[in-house]
Parts: structure tokens; sequence; C-alpha cells
């Protein structure tokens, strides 16, 4: 992706192995990665590397919703393919958020980003969990292809969701 397609963003590191970048808007996001390996404890016998990938808004000085940006899905783009290329076997959780019942377009808007942006390295596999109350919770998992442990992560994964589901 070219520079002209994407905010400049910065490796912050940290427990989040956090990243920042600021638009034209001046409307800064943190993007994180949370380690989320504990979820396939006991479902595979060996660990996988996990992290669960945040998108927020850290600071909005319009006190607006944050406009559309045509650089923001390049430059979350390239923040995640700068975090797969530090440990290529890792998988990428996606949750979407659901506090304000708009979890059904958050998830609209990923796939399409992923849809655009995986090329033939990747693989998503969704998964949906309905509370007790009806609430949907839309979930992500992003894959290497050439992951050795693809089909056992996927399988693992897909029944993390049945079993919820429950």
């Amino acid at each position: 992706m070219s520079s002209t397609q994407t905010y400049e963003f910065t490796f912050a590191g940290g427990e989040h192995n956090s990243f920042f970048f600021a638009t034209d808007a001046r409307i800064v996001y943190h993007v994180k990665f949370r380690n989320t390996s504990y979820i396939f404890d006991g479902h595979l016998d060996f660990e996988v590397s996990a992290f669960e990938l945040i998108i927020q808004v850290e600071y909005n000085p319009t006190g607006k919703n944050p406009p559309l940006d045509a650089k923001i899905p390049f430059t979350i783009a390239s923040i995640f393919m700068d975090f797969f290329q530090r440990i290529p076997e890792q998988v990428i959780i996606y949750i979407c958020d659901s506090a304000d019942t708009r979890q059904s377009a958050r998830k609209r808007k990923f796939d399409q980003w992923v849809e655009f942006f995986k090329g033939n390295e990747f693989v998503k596999v969704n998964t949906t969990i309905i509370d007790i109350d009806g609430t949907r919770y839309h979930n992500a998992l992003i894959i290497r292809k050439d992951n050795p442990n693809r089909l056992a992560i996927t399988e693992a994964f897909i029944n993390l969701a049945e079993e919820q589901d429950k």
C-alpha cells in the first residue's frame, strides 16, 4: 500500500501490542492486539498465539462520530500486516462490539475490509453467538492459509462458538 493511501502509524508495543495513528481530522485511533490465547486452553493439545483485534477512537476533538475516511481501512490493513509479520503463526480474533447495538453494521464493514485486503494469504472464519437476550455477537477468526495448524485451530474456534451459543 502506498503511503498516500495510509496514515503514518506508530507501534507503541506494551501489554496490548498497541499501534496509534491520527487522521487528517486529528482523530487518534488506537489499534490493539490483546492476547487471548487462553480461549483455546483445553481445546487443543498445542499452544495458539491468539490476539483480539480492537480498534478504538482514543481522542476525538470534534465531539462527533468520525467521518468516513478512505485512508482508515488501508491504515488498519497495514497495521494488521505489520503485526502478522512479527509472529506469522498467530491468529487474530475480531469481536464486533455490541454495546450500542451496531454490531451488525460493524460486521459488514469489517467483512468488506477483510475481503478487500486479505489477498491469498489469509482465511477468515465467521461465527455468531446469540445470548439469552437475543443479542448477536459476531466473531471472526483470521489465520494465514499456510499456518500448519489452520484446520485444528479453525475447528476449535467453531466449536468454541457452538459451546457458547447454547
